[in-house]
């Protein structure tokens, strides 16, 4: 995470040059060059041939949804002409488009609905490994910032920011490293979580979690406001189950964010903090500091440097670093010394991770940790932002996962030619439902149905549900909530599957306000609705469905009192006030106090459509087509770096009813 609000202007300027790239791209494709995806999918394969070894040709272009060449020449089925992209041109059946497609997710559709299986089988033989045992990435999708994880046995345990969102950094679990579970917080008492007075995009950011002498420690940045005395101190907090629950945590007055720690095998233990990477021994039990900030190394391009990991592998000090800010330019950096003290040598492969292709939907790729798997394999969690129209990262940055291999001289370097990979091998295909044993034989390739698929559909990878979040909120309808702030107690309960919330006479846009609980948005298309009965309330009160970033910009869509009657109420509130307050009678009949209503929102990448139903379908209130300002890069308003989520509010003094809710995502 970058700290000043110059990673904002680096974010700007790049999306400005990538509307730039890509009004001169689609330029080129009306002209010199549309030719050639027309001829790859009409499976002219002698024709493109020709026009590719002419020497005009770029081969790095798209199409406009982000498509290759090689894309156009899977739907065109021409096995020849995907051969010869694939081996001759180097193009890769594993790139995603602007929807997160690849060439492969392209030929596995065609597969299912045509039953033509050589191209399907070609990039599996090609891959080395079925279909079947690929993911996407990102692991974590929607607001899952920063990882860190650690490895105990057979387990992965991981923590991501929370900035001032409570409960304050969800720890998550898993055991094949694709599906995921929220199994606790590091703080989950109000008392302990210093977020009261802080603004959104403050709070707890880059927190690290490891494992040594049998507790789990997790420190991280509390980040104050500007105005306050010390703006960055540094929790840590432990505990004996990875859940939870953890000790009173203790705020150490170092300077600096993103810190880590590091358990030297003597037993001693230090803390990695930025400004480049610097260390600091902390005592045993790592409450308290016991020497002076040790500058190692300041990175390889010199430029924020974040994130300091430190590894010791073989006879060498490994750092990782994350530079260059957050927006595009974003990377992995690795430095090392027998010493660990230094002084540290920069990698000759650095950066060992960076997206280099300004185009592509995910961007902003770094700020990575390495560890290794029980049987001696490598792999990093890094973060990414996968971007809408190429300027906005509605969903925040999310998790990815990518291979890291040695070089024979010693160096750590990420898969996929240090590049950030959409498409990728499962790492434990053991682990799946009933292992593949399948043929990568293109004859005797054999496509798999489900549902979806039969509908050409290949839905990125689910989290599954959770009996129980350590110390969260109550759980309701299988869904782990969140709140700006902490909310106590006695303002939230679950009974009988129904959320009783209870609000205050502050609006969304007051850091007073504790009547709001959110999900994560982690798709760009999906429906969510809230079913709930309509209270007794005074005129200006409301309830309902909120669209939420923080609050300088969130969207109500909920049932007001206006002059004595219940209307349906839209709102969209963007930096210092409202851009429209809208009040609508139902079409059909009064509502009357204790009527069920259930509100939903449609969301297609920025447009949001909002419906309303009480029992015979849903009617539409109202469209909005650019709601960009649910993004870090929407608004320029404080710091923002979190991502879109979307759930209930209360405004008003009285205890709102929710009697459902669903999120479902939606094909993109």
């Amino acid at each position: 995470m970058a700290e000043e609000m110059g990673a904002r202007v680096d974010i700007e300027m790049a999306s400005e040059k990538h509307v730039g790239l890509r009004a001169d791209m689609d330029a080129k494709l009306r002209t010199n060059t549309a030719s050639l995806f027309q001829i790859a999918a009409s499976g002219d394969f002698q024709r493109m041939k020709a026009q590719i070894e002419n020497p005009v040709a770029d081969l790095t272009e798209k199409d406009a949804d982000g498509n290759s060449l090689l894309a156009h020449a899977v739907l065109s089925g021409n096995l020849e002409a995907v051969r010869y992209l694939a081996e001759r041109c180097g193009l890769d059946a594993m790139a995603e488009n602007f929807q997160g497609k690849t060439p492969w997710d392209l030929a596995m559709e065609m597969a299912v609905e045509s039953g033509q299986k050589e191209i399907a089988g070609y990039f599996a033989q090609r891959a080395g490994f079925a279909y079947e045992e690929s993911i996407h990435n990102p692991i974590r999708q929607g607001f899952f910032p920063d990882p860190s994880i650690v490895r105990v046995g057979e387990d992965y345990y991981m923590v991501n920011s929370s900035f001032a969102f409570f409960p304050c950094i969800p720890i998550s679990h898993s055991r094949d490293l694709v599906s995921w579970k929220i199994i606790g917080y590091a703080i989950t008492n109000p008392e302990y979580a210093r977020l009261d007075e802080l603004c959104g995009g403050r709070g707890y950011w880059a927190p690290d979690i490891s494992y040594s002498e049998g507790r789990f420690f997790i420190t991280a940045t509390l980040r104050g406001n500007d105005d306050m005395e010390k703006r960055r101190l540094q929790m840590v907090t432990s505990s004996d189950k990875p859940e939870g629950p953890y000790d009173e945590p203790v705020f150490l007055d170092i300077d600096g964010i993103d810190p880590s720690i590091f358990h030297h095998e003597d037993g001693r233990k230090f803390m990695l903090i930025n400004k480049g990477a610097r260390l600091v021994e902390l005592s045993r039990d790592c409450r308290s500091v016991i020497s002076e900030p040790v500058m190692l190394w300041y990175g390889d391009c010199r430029r924020k440097p974040e994130g300091p990991h430190m590894l010791k592998h073989g006879e060498y000090y490994y750092l990782f670093l994350a530079e260059g800010g957050t927006g595009r330019g974003h990377r992995i950096t690795v430095a090392r010394s027998k010493e660990m003290t230094g002084p540290y040598e920069a990698c000759p492969y650095n950066p060992i991770l960076k997206q280099e292709d300004e185009t592509a939907l995910t961007q902003c790729c770094g700020h990575g940790k390495p560890f290794q798997l029980p049987d001696g394999r490598w792999y990093l969690v890094y973060l990414g932002l996968r971007m809408i129209d190429g300027r906005y990262g509605m969903l925040g940055r999310e998790t990815f996962l990518a291979p890291m291999y040695w070089t024979e001289d010693g160096w750590p370097v990420a898969g996929n030619r240090r590049r950030p990979a959409a498409q990728l091998r499962r790492p434990f295909p053991s682990l799946l439902p009933e292992k593949i044993q399948r043929s990568h034989s293109p004859e005797e390739f054999e496509p798999p149905i489900s549902p979806e698929q039969e509908q050409g559909f290949f839905p990125l990878e689910q989290e599954e549900e959770i009996p129980a979040c350590q110390g969260g909120y109550p759980l309701w309808r299988g869904r782990c909530w969140m709140t700006p702030r902490p909310l106590s107690g006695e303002k939230i309960c679950v009974q009988d599957n129904h959320c009783f919330l209870t609000g205050t006479r502050e609006d969304l846009n007051s850091l007073s306000c504790r009547s709001i609980l959110v999900e994560r948005q982690d798709a760009f298309c999906f429906d969510a609705v809230c079913t709930f009965h309509v209270p007794a309330m005074k005129e200006g009160e409301s309830l309902g469905l909120t669209c939420y970033y923080d609050e300088n910009s969130y969207i109500k869509y909920g049932i007001a009192l206006s002059d004595g009657s219940f209307q349906v109420l839209l709102a969209e509130y963007v930096g210092d006030g409202y851009r429209q307050e809208t009040l609508c009678p139902l079409e059909s009949s009064e509502i009357r106090e204790g009527d069920v209503l259930s509100l939903k929102v449609s969301t297609d990448y920025l447009k949001r459509g909002f419906f309303w139903n009480r029992g015979d379908g849903f009617h539409i209130t109202a469209e909005i087509e650019d709601t960009s300002y649910l993004s870090s890069e929407g608004l320029k308003k404080g710091k923002r770096f979190t991502g879109a989520t979307v759930g209930i509010y209360v405004q008003g003094d009285f205890c709102g009813e929710f009697v459902d809710w669903s999120y479902e995502r939606k094909k993109s």
